[in-house]
């Protein structure tokens, strides 16, 4: 293993060690370990703060639906039945369909105009959402605003793998991630400011809606002037720190080449390997948690007794702040120790048991508020762990965009299903869709446990090919046999 680059090797039969991440040989002895170190911290100070800043507000416009509904938002807008459910789900019918799209054309039309015009038509749609008068006029904008979103988390986390080793993966999704468990504890303070104006003619949940509007735009120029279409053009690094980029690329060209066209073969060599599908399966069952706390999250809490609209936004917050801080954890130990299942399935069950309290129909307010805070230790970490694990095990770049697309596509199902499973008539215990998590989350566990056999077997099936002469070959991407799938 070259523990320098946390870059997996498998046993080679010959006399000079390589891998498919790092040639050893050619590059180990001139690394300047120290100097990488202080770029990746700048690397981090830049990039991630622009894709946190990105995915907070993306995740925010998207999801403060929830506080709005707390508000005279459904009364307004004349809502009736399951109004609210439908337009919850209906984002997500464009977003999982354009995320394998913006995935593949992010290479093609360049992350920084992607990511920009991004920006710009979710914001507009936000701020637009302000002034919708009736439920025809809210699914429409709710239609274009999942069209926007869906290029922003996925070729955030697309980008992070054309940046960074494999073993650095998972601190660095975790970041960006942890924004959005911030977003939530953010949108409940602001909601809980916003909701309570009443001025020049808008209610509460209107100004909700501009003002987290106007945020999201601002935001546009400074991705379009900061955001380099690959950090080894960055203006904010120095000559001699572009070209330790360059060669730290250079090194980890069996996981990332930048030289690399489409080719429809990649496609089909993607769609040809079972854990793309075992994984994408998964990712409905893990997504089903995601949205249906970050979505309902306020009413549930209502539900156990706090029926001012104050104390059950404001109860979000350190729910949000305790998923956070086990995030980052989590995704600090699954880097340093280059394992992703394991800490997957314990994140797993920590959700699961927290659905389980939260069904139990007589389980009393205190044990009730303490399941809220199980679901949330694993809330981010699975949906982080699971992309990161196909990350890793997907190669090479367009490979890796149409799975990750794809895996994100089928959880981001879940979104356009959970409106529909947590429905009005079963607020606010929602007891219908808390056994349906049950159910996802344990087949997610299964899953999880059929993917770790598989990845078993393909290591044990590259260290005979190695063992019978097969020689380095970084162009095979993952089909080379001295890239070690990551367990």
């Amino acid at each position: 293993m070259d523990e320098k680059n946390g870059n997996k090797t498998l046993p080679t039969s010959g006399t000079e060690a390589t891998n498919g991440d790092t040639d050893v040989g050619l590059f180990e002895d001139n690394v300047d370990h120290q100097a990488e170190k202080r770029v990746l911290r700048k690397i981090d100070l830049n990039l991630i703060s622009i894709f946190g800043a990105l995915y907070l507000m993306s995740f925010l416009d998207r999801s403060n639906i929830g506080n709005a509904n707390l508000t005279g938002f459904s009364k307004d807008l004349n809502l009736v039945g399951n109004h609210y459910g439908a337009a919850v789900s209906v984002v997500y019918a464009t977003y999982v369909v354009f995320e394998p799209f913006w995935n593949i054309m992010l290479k093609i039309l360049t992350p920084k105009l992607l990511m920009t015009g991004s920006c710009l038509a979710w914001s507009a749609l936000t701020i637009g959402t302000a002034f919708v008068k009736d439920f025809s006029q809210l699914l429409g904008v709710r239609v274009l605003l999942g069209a926007a979103e869906a290029a922003i988390i996925p070729c955030i986390l697309l980008y992070i793998t054309m940046t960074y080793n494999r073993d650095e993966y998972a601190v660095r999704q975790t970041y960006v991630f942890t924004f959005s468990a911030v977003s939530g504890a953010f949108g409940g303070l602001l909601a809980y400011g916003l909701t309570r104006l009443t001025t020049a003619g808008l209610h509460g949940w209107q100004w909700m809606y501009l003002v987290e509007g106007i945020i999201s735009f601002c935001l546009a120029p400074v991705v379009f002037l900061w955001l380099p279409n690959s950090v080894s053009e960055a203006r904010w690094l120095t000559p001699s720190e572009k070209a330790l980029v360059a060669e730290r690329l250079e090194r980890n060209k069996g996981v990332y080449n930048a030289k690399e066209r489409f080719s429809w073969s990649e496609i089909r060599r993607c769609l040809r390997d079972p854990m793309l599908y075992l994984q994408a399966i998964s990712h409905f069952g893990i997504d089903t948690t995601l949205y249906a706390i970050t979505t309902f999250m306020p009413k549930i809490i209502a539900g156990l007794g706090f029926t001012s609209t104050i104390n059950s936004q404001l109860l979000t917050v350190p729910v949000y702040a305790a998923a956070a801080i086990s995030y980052l954890i989590v995704g600090w130990l699954s880097d340093k120790t280059k394992l992703r299942s394991p800490f997957l399935l314990g994140c797993l069950t920590s959700c699961l048991i927290g659905y389980i309290i939260l069904a139990i129909p007589s389980s009393p307010v205190g044990a009730r508020y303490f399941a809220v805070f199980m679901v949330a230790i694993g809330l981010y970490s699975t949906t982080s762990l699971n992309l990161v694990w196909a990350a890793c095990n997907h190669a090479g770049y367009f490979k890796r965009a149409f799975a990750m697309g794809m895996i994100q596509l089928v959880g981001n199902s879940a979104g356009a299903a959970i409106g529909f499973i947590f429905t009005a008539q079963t607020a606010p215990r929602y007891l219908k869709g808390m056994h349906f998590a049950i159910g996802m989350t344990c087949m997610s566990m299964c899953l999880t446990g059929l993917n770790m056999w598989v990845v078993v077997r393909g290591n044990a099936r590259k260290r005979r090919q190695i063992a019978e002469g097969a020689v380095d070959r970084p162009d095979l991407g993952d089909g080379n046999a001295h890239l070690e799938y990551y367990l």
